[in-house]
């Protein structure tokens, strides 16, 4: 019987920069998701609003009738973004729950961290591919009625009208992404099942929302301050140009939401450390 040799074989082929070593993870973490069915329905319904945007925009604008509101400016898309935001809560929850915590489940940290894999390059990639889900019913579908509306524009005054829309748009679903991302990772490394971490994120979520309810009766304003979702939202209204909802200055809450999420990303990296392998 022959002995074949065993021993370790040099790598040929292209290497991969080191500050792409996040792309990978990112990319299974999505394309895990993108595979089942369920996922691509959840997808389908979270475009529905946007149809329906589409075919406001078109009798306002083609058909003509003023009353449909599909105007297509700045309040049109802020007002959207408030309209869908149990969409891009429930995606975070149903793509970024488990990202950490079924690794950790499996012991699959030990395997990520061991390698030449900074925590930063998982943790970015994990994020990445919650952020990338998020922006597939934040992102794409405001672009998307964008430049259907743009495209519909017989005159040409539309973007002259709308110059910085579009970077409201990106910068506005920035935000979301961003904030929900480190909100849903945080609460998956708490926990070693992806279940319990989305019901403690859908919990989060409803729990700064009563709260600050319940602390309205004494200064509805002020309770504001202590939910992410609604300092994400007068960042909206910054970003937009739109009146905000509380007699609070939108700035003030982007930096509270700063700094929740210092904290949250505090807690991250102090849940995910690296693995020192001892030969």
């Amino acid at each position: 019987m022959p002995i074949y040799d065993l021993s370790y074989r040099h790598w040929d082929g292209q290497r991969t920069p080191a500050s792409m070593r996040w792309l990978p993870i990112a990319t299974a973490g999505l394309m895990e998701h993108l595979k089942k069915r369920l996922f691509l329905f959840w997808l389908f319904i979270c475009w529905i609003p946007t149809l329906i945007g589409g075919v406001l925009i078109y009798l306002h604008t083609v058909v003509n009738i003023p009353e449909a509101p599909g105007e297509a400016d700045a309040s049109f898309f802020h007002t959207g973004y408030g309209l869908i935001q149990v969409f891009y809560l429930l995606t975070a929850v149903f793509v970024g729950a488990g990202l950490i915590a079924n690794d950790r489940r499996t012991n699959a940290l030990q395997i990520y961290l061991s390698k030449p894999i900074r925590t930063v390059d998982y943790l970015l990639g994990k994020g990445a591919a919650v952020a990338a889900a998020v922006g597939l019913v934040t992102l794409a579908p405001g672009l998307t009625l964008f430049l259907f509306r743009w495209g519909l524009d017989r005159e040409g005054g539309y973007l002259a009208s709308n110059l910085m829309l579009p970077f409201s748009i990106v910068m506005g679903s920035l935000l979301i992404m961003i904030t929900i991302s480190i909100l849903a990772l945080t609460v998956s490394s708490l926990t070693k099942s992806g279940r319990v971490a989305g019901l403690m994120l859908v919990m989060l979520f409803l729990f700064s929302k009563g709260f600050r309810v319940i602390l309205g009766f004494f200064h509805r304003d002020l309770s504001s301050l202590i939910s992410p979702v609604s300092n994400m939202q007068q960042g909206l209204a910054l970003i937009f140009g739109i009146p905000t909802s509380y007699r609070i200055h939108p700035v003030v809450s982007l930096i509270v939401l700063a700094g929740m999420l210092a904290v949250c990303l505090v807690i991250l990296f102090r849940r995910v450390r690296p693995v020192e392998v001892v030969q």
